[in-house]
């Protein structure tokens, strides 16, 4: 597949699709809710709380339905790819939520699990991120080593918001954090695909700080999902190998140490990660 520059994306066309999700995200908020209280999707939170889980999906339908005024500006099937791969991410995260379990943690449970004949949620999710990220490199693909890269980087950056998703809004910050230099060295190309999301979560995390509801691995893949793209899509070579070597150097590090206890160690980083909690889950 040749890649090709994309057209400047219309101002008006990017602002259209900000009121669509914002719009969709209170029209759906509610009926959201009741369906996690009516399918019973709960979960303890790390501090002993019972929290709505799959709150994912307050996110699902405004990033879908954000992502339509673009088919008529950019290329469509960038757009189409993007929508496609929000509904299976979110699939598989969903089906995390409803089925999963905590008897295999980390990529390497999961593969662990899969070697010795099992089969666990978090592996139907981690090998569906990879096959996505494979599709998306073919498609964007330019020669073998970019193809690599992509793959790599693109299940990596589904993967990295997953190990963020442990306490009110971490791995919002985290995806912010993530964003804001790919963007920058992007030089904001291929925008609409992210800013409508960031808005969007502006509304979104409000009720996740209040821990009325948590992302789970709806919303984790999801967000790490729309990662992804964006980095595939818009970031230069260069801009590419160094995201894949940091993403590299997290998921090394994660399997070794908790990112909790490295972020409560660094001051700095804990009062980013406390910023808006409810009184009493300072931990």
């Amino acid at each position: 597949m040749i890649y090709e520059k994309n057209p400047i994306m219309n101002p008006s066309t990017i602002l259209l699709s900000i009121i669509v999700s914002v719009a969709s995200f209170f029209l759906f908020r509610n009926r959201v809710l009741a369906f996690l209280d009516e399918k019973n999707l709960s979960v303890q939170n790390y501090s002993g709380r019972k929290v709505r889980t799959g709150g994912g999906l307050l996110l699902l339908f405004p990033v879908l339905l954000a992502a339509v005024p673009s088919l008529f500006v950019t290329r469509q099937a960038d757009v189409v790819f993007y929508i496609l791969m929000i509904l299976c991410l979110a699939f598989c995260g969903l089906l995390d939520d409803v089925l999963g379990d905590s008897t295999s943690r980390g990529l390497s449970g999961h593969i662990g699990k899969f070697l010795k004949g099992g089969l666990s949620t978090g592996w139907i999710k981690a090998f569906t991120g990879g096959l996505i990220g494979i599709l998306l490199a073919w498609y964007r693909y330019r020669n073998f080593p970019l193809f690599l890269l992509d793959s790599l980087s693109f299940a990596l950056c589904v993967n990295l918001v997953n190990l963020f998703d442990l306490r009110p809004g971490r791995a919002i910050k985290g995806l912010l954090f993530a964003l804001v230099p790919v963007m920058l060295f992007a030089g904001f190309r291929e925008v609409w695909s992210v800013l409508p999301v960031l808005v969007l979560l502006m509304f979104y995390l409000e009720g996740e700080m209040e821990e009325a509801y948590m992302l789970g691995d709806t919303g984790a893949n999801l967000l790490g999902g729309i990662l992804g793209f964006y980095e595939v899509i818009g970031l230069p070579v260069k801009g590419k190998i160094i995201l894949t070597i940091f993403l590299v150097a997290l998921h090394v590090l994660a399997e070794f140490q908790s990112f909790s206890k490295w972020i409560d160690a660094v001051p700095i980083l804990r009062a980013i990660d406390r910023l808006g909690r409810k009184k009493g889950s300072e931990r």
